[in-house]
Order: structure tokens, then sequence, then C-alpha cells
């Protein structure tokens, strides 16, 4: 629990459900932030600010909206409205203060703080957990690794970005002029993938599997980085181009993922990468070769046996 959290949980407790009211944070911040309760069961923080704020988007969680005060100030409130997800919505406060917390101007901060909110919003359609678990984590490396890559060798940093279309649904990764590119990662010593879907390999255009060899490690073994630091490093790639930093941050935040120090503690490494061809003569499961009662499926390539389509 990092020190916002802690003293966001320290002011909702010295609330009084039933006497109402509000208390502010004593915190160094551009903005003026107030917690309270909605009702005895719904926590709410609340941001004062001269300007309104035209449009905020509320969840099935959390309740977003913004209103005028008898000062001719603004109140923007984010309140809770599921309980089993109050500690992913401290986290969440806790979070958007730390994130808005370095601009010096107020409008510039309450920017910050929306744009942080919209990410959040995508995580919380997903899961009930703020962090993800390793297996998870390793995953989103491979898809990164392969990202940085194409940006390192020469693509624009927004059309790499462009192309990263796991996050919104698609059957593949990444989607270029080149092809399709479905990214598996598993560990150093693995001998097999897990395709989870019959459309992951199924296109009528030749595409590939790339298969990444990421691990957790010692921080001290050479190469060792983490989730973190790696975000960052893409984020400073694409730091010319405000909107593709953006961009990157929501899809980020819709495979479950957001900039929270905690990502910086587990350290990994990337050993080796390997693709094969994925063209018609793949060993593979396509959705017209099943029956129609099938509707999901997974299943595991043994990777030794793909060397006569290994590039």
């Amino acid at each position: 629990m990092n020190d916002y959290e802690q003293e966001l949980r320290e002011k909702w407790s010295n609330i009084s459900y039933q006497q109402g009211g509000s208390l502010e944070l004593g915190i160094q911040h551009p903005l003026e932030w107030h917690v309270g309760y909605f009702s005895p069961e719904a926590k709410s923080i609340v941001i004062v600010s001269d300007e309104p704020v035209s449009k905020i988007e509320s969840s099935k969680s959390i309740q977003a909206s913004c209103m005028p005060r008898k000062d001719g100030r603004y109140a923007t409130s984010f309140t809770l409205i599921s309980r089993e997800q109050e500690d992913v919505f401290v986290t969440m406060c806790g979070d958007m203060i730390r994130f808005s917390s370095t601009e010096n101007d107020r409008a510039r901060s309450l920017i910050c703080v929306l744009k942080r909110y919209a990410a959040w919003l995508k995580l919380l359609q997903h899961k009930n957990s703020a962090l993800l678990g390793v297996a998870a984590q390793k995953g989103l490396i491979g898809e990164l690794l392969y990202l940085k890559d194409r940006i390192e060798r020469g693509m624009p940093a927004a059309d790499a970005l462009a192309g990263w279309v796991g996050p919104e649904g698609a059957d593949q990764d990444f989607v270029y002029e080149d092809g399709w590119h479905e990214i598996k990662t598993t560990g150093a010593e693995s001998a097999k993938v897990t395709i989870s879907s019959a459309e992951q390999l199924d296109s009528a255009q030749s595409g590939e599997l790339v298969v990444m060899r990421v691990d957790k490690c010692a921080p001290a073994q050479a190469g060792a980085f983490t989730l973190h630091k790696l975000v960052h490093q893409i984020i400073g790639m694409l730091n010319v181009n405000v909107e593709a930093t953006d961009i990157f941050v929501l899809k980020l935040g819709s495979v479950g993922y957001i900039d929270m120090p905690e990502y910086d503690q587990q350290t990994f490494v990337f050993s080796s990468k390997a693709r094969y061809t994925v063209d018609e003569t793949f060993p593979r499961l396509v959705r017209n070769s099943l029956p129609a009662e099938i509707i999901n499926l997974n299943y595991v390539l043994s990777l030794p046996s793909l060397e006569d389509w290994k590039k």
C-alpha cells in the first residue's frame, strides 16, 4: 500500500456514515481532493476544480459525475457502487492522485486525472484485481518486446502501435502490411505453447507465430528488467506523439495493466525469439473445419515438431 492509499483509508475511516460530510486530503497536489461517503456502503472521492469536466463516463462499479458548487467551482466525483471492488477502487484513487501530482498547472493536472481514470475503466471491465499475475505479466512482456522491436527496426512508432490490435479484441495480436503476428510467451526450457482459440491461427492470409522466451529472474542477473521499465521504454519512444502515448496507455488498460510501482519489483529476462510461418500447411485448427457444436477450445503445439515452419 502506498502513502496515498494509506491516507485515503485513514480519512474514510474517520468519517461517520450517519453524519455524512467529507474530509480534505492533506497532500501536496495542484488539485483539491476530498473523500466522503455517498451512502454507508459507497466510498467517494471528489476533486474540486475551477473548470467543469464536460464528459465523464461511469461504469458498473464506479459512478462518475461533475456538478457545479455554490461557490462557482466544480466537484468531479468518483463513487464506488460495487463493494466487491473496494480494494481496486482505493488503489485507483491513489494512483490517479500520484499520476497527476507532477503537474504544476491545475487544468493540466485535472486532464491527467481524467486520462488515468479512462485507463482504469478499461481495466475494471476485465478484472477485479489491480495487478496482473506473473503469467499475465509474461504474456504482456512478450507482446511489448515485439512492439518495441518493430519500432527499433524503423517502423514509425504510431504505425507500430496501431498494428497492436490484440487489446481491441482482434483474433491475432498484431496486424501489419506484412501480415499478422500471433505472440506466444513461454519459458526458456518449455517445448510447447498453448493456442487459446480456433481463431487465433485461423486466417486466409499467411501470418506467423512468434514465440518469445521470458522467465522470472533475480534482479542481479544480466539483462534483467521489469514490466514497469519496459512500458516506460516504449512510452519514451512514443513521447514525440502525445496522442500515441495516450492510445498506448488505454491499450495497456484493456489488457489489465495500469502503470503502478508494484510492477517495478519482479524482474524478468528475455532469452530468445523464434518465428514460424503459419500457412495452409501449418498444423492448426481452423473454425470452418470444426463442428458447429464446438464453440470454444484450446490446444497445445509441440515446438520441436514445428522445425519445418521455422524461419
